[in-house]
């Protein structure tokens, strides 16, 4: 059974200029505060009609909220494998399928889980991101990971994921 929703586009790049990047080993970790609208949505794909219409079909473009992405790349920041979408109204985070654009999103559940941040940060901490970026199609970014760098870069995200959030959020 697959939960969430699967778009066969790619999913919207971080930007660079609003990213720090945290080298992770194996891995590059971004941390970037959004403000996710329709808007910036048609702007970013609009290039793209066919990603444009997808998106009205299939989210009638009312989406809008904002808060801190956590975006999991390979080393060189060439993909993104994971994304964790810490949002204020609808957190989720996406598996991001290298090669055909598969955007895979499931919406996260904090009455079973906790507040998204803290799950998120533990999966990249513990180490336990292994299986995810193995489903996002990197099984040997997963089997590359290093326990050490994982758990003193988490921890440098977390802290600055906070101080982002409550920065811009106070002036958004």
């Amino acid at each position: 059974m697959e939960i969430g929703h699967v778009y066969e586009m790619p999913p919207m790049r971080p930007d660079d200029a609003h990213t720090t990047y945290f080298d992770a080993g194996v891995l590059k970790i971004g941390v970037e505060y959004r403000n996710l609208t329709p808007e910036a949505l048609v702007e970013y794909y609009g290039g793209d009609e066919a990603y444009v219409e997808e998106l009205r079909r299939t989210a009638p473009l009312g989406i809008e909220d904002r808060g801190v992405s956590l975006h999991v790349f390979d080393a060189d920041g060439q993909w993104e494998y994971l994304r964790f979408d810490l949002f204020d109204d609808a957190p989720h985070y996406h598996y991001n399928h290298r090669g055909g654009g598969r955007n895979h999103i499931i919406p996260f559940d904090e009455t079973a889980h906790g507040p998204i941040a803290e799950w998120a940060v533990s999966k990249i901490r513990t180490g336990e991101i292994a299986p995810m970026l193995a489903q996002a199609g990197a099984p040997e970014l997963a089997e590359g990971l290093d326990a050490g760098v994982l758990g003193e870069v988490a921890a440098q995200v977390a802290a600055y994921a906070t101080e982002l959030q409550a920065r811009l959020a106070a002036t958004a």
